[in-house]
């Protein structure tokens, strides 16, 4: 079967009345999720396998892609109106998303979050349909000694998250690679600081610290000041004038064309390599969002850019992700597993043979990414309007209900009653970082990242030695990394200079 054969396959299939109801029931399902802090899309796949075992291969794989391609879009929109991000991938919009909506600019945002979402799945999706001939030679590049170079590369946009205190923000990075240590060692199998507690050896979950850290401090940070979520306000906007700000976001996530392009790139590029994710790739994106603008200061403060950005780059990460998982049964992400789980109980295999013998099957994954973004784009309009009017309840009334649910969220990720306490606990360290300028993006960026150069650290001086970081890829990314921070040193010098 031919690529276009596949192409046109495809697409009849996930648009037939046999298939296009799953899309449509698995991407409110989706959606529903991502909306609830603390429920990511692996959640949402991990439920949705259970219904596999009485369905066809296609009508599975595209209501369990479809409740998966949703989730991101719940979670920008509870990221942005009440600054609790429903998933870890929507951490990054946590930057500019509150601060739009406290100038009454919600709605605005979320229409730029909800499109820029869309076409990042739409650019990961066409590059995947492009890449499947080239697949095996672009994953193959990277090998542990680049990834930790890549790792590095990642962390040192701490300097443009945190560039008004950079070494602040290398301080929050840098502790939060230290707690990513947190477990039994990779190497050894030993225990490290967990003081003897056993729900420590397998490590902090993502969950309950995200939480903890953007939605529970929030949660502290409103009560103690009062008021309502929506601070900057001065009256509750009408449906009318809600949808108008959805259009104008829409509007100018079009005019931002090239920055969503980039965006996209550098999601699905991350989206290739395996145990990278979403979260560091939106956080890279709002990073490159920020280096490339001309309001620098503006960022943090509600740009507009600082939606566009992450929001494209955490829905194209599963392009590349689906990639991967595709070609050669290597899962980009935890979602990505339960994908190959899922694959496996309809019967399909990945690898070459689905690439030459079911390319109907890989292209009905694509346009189940491309209808099933649409569709949680169309449903998460609506859905501004109500969740918007929620933000202007004074704090004694939001806070205990949200504080319910972000705990029953760090609950639910692992129906751990620890996790409620980590929640807590990462809660005090948040509002404490807010208080005192500490980066809290930095924070999560290192604390994701840490896994990942931990492992891929230990192969690379295993496989090459103490000078793996020579190899040609891996030296191109280290004086990358070198000239960013150079730049940014330069340009934070420069600045001091001028206000002297």
């Amino acid at each position: 079967m031919t690529i276009v054969e596949g192409a046109l396959q495809g697409l009849v299939a996930a648009t037939s009345l046999t298939v296009l109801p799953y899309i449509v029931v698995g991407a409110v399902f989706g959606l529903i999720i991502g909306v609830i802090p603390g429920l990511s899309g692996h959640f949402a796949m991990a439920m949705a396998v259970t219904f596999l075992y009485s369905m066809e291969p296609t009508t599975g794989i595209a209501f369990l892609l479809a409740a998966h391609a949703a989730v991101a879009q719940g979670g920008g929109l509870t990221a942005i109106l009440f600054s609790t991000p429903g998933t870890g991938q929507n951490a990054a919009t946590l930057l500019d998303g509150p601060p739009m909506r406290d100038k009454g600019q919600a709605g605005v945002a979320v229409g730029a979050a909800m499109m820029s979402s869309l076409l990042g799945a739409i650019f990961g999706s066409v590059v995947l349909a492009a890449l499947l001939p080239l697949l095996r030679d672009v994953v193959l590049l990277f090998g542990p000694p680049e990834v930790v170079m890549l790792a590095f590369l990642a962390l040192s946009f701490v300097a443009i998250l945190g560039k008004e205190d950079l070494i602040r923000s290398l301080i929050a990075a840098l502790a939060g690679m230290l707690l990513a240590m947190i477990g039994l060692d990779n190497v050894t199998n030993t225990e490290r600081f967990t003081f003897g507690i056993l729900e420590l050896s397998d490590g902090l979950s993502l969950v309950p610290v995200i939480l903890g850290l953007f939605a529970v401090a929030e949660m502290f940070d409103l009560w103690s000041t009062g008021g309502s979520l929506a601070r900057g306000t001065t009256g509750m906007l009408s449906a009318k004038e809600t949808q108008r700000q959805v259009f104008q976001g829409i509007g100018l996530t079009f005019r931002n064309w090239w920055l969503v392009l980039r965006c996209s790139a550098i999601g699905t590029a991350m989206g290739l390599i395996p145990g990278l994710g979403s979260a560091p790739a939106a956080f890279v994106a709002y990073g490159h969002a920020k280096q490339t603008a001309r309001d620098k200061a503006s960022f943090g403060k509600g740009n507009i850019e600082g939606v566009i950005g992450p929001e494209s780059a955490n829905n194209a990460v599963e392009g590349g992700a689906l990639a991967s998982t595709v070609a050669f049964g290597i899962p980009g992400s935890s979602s990505m597993a339960i994908l190959l789980s899922g694959l496996f109980i309809l019967g399909m295999q990945t690898g070459p043979r689905m690439l030459n013998q079911h390319v109907d099957i890989v292209f009905v994954m694509i346009f189940t990414i491309i209808i099933g973004n649409l569709i949680g784009t169309i449903i998460g309009m609506f859905l501004v309007n109500p969740l918007s009017r929620a933000t202007a309840l004074s704090a004694e009334v939001i806070v205990p209900v949200l504080m319910a649910i972000i705990f029953t969220g760090a609950y639910a990720s692992d129906r751990s009653l620890f996790d409620i306490g980590i929640a807590f606990v990462f809660g005090v360290i948040g509002y404490l970082m807010k208080v005192l300028n500490y980066s809290r993006a930095a924070l999560l960026i290192g604390f994701v990242l840490g896994f990942a150069v931990e492992k891929n650290l230990y192969l690379a001086l295993l496989l090459d030695g103490p000078f793996f970081f020579t190899q040609p890829l891996a030296a191109a990314l280290g004086l990358v990394t070198a000239g960013f921070l150079a730049w940014n040193i330069r340009g934070l010098i420069r600045d001091r200079g001028r206000a002297a």
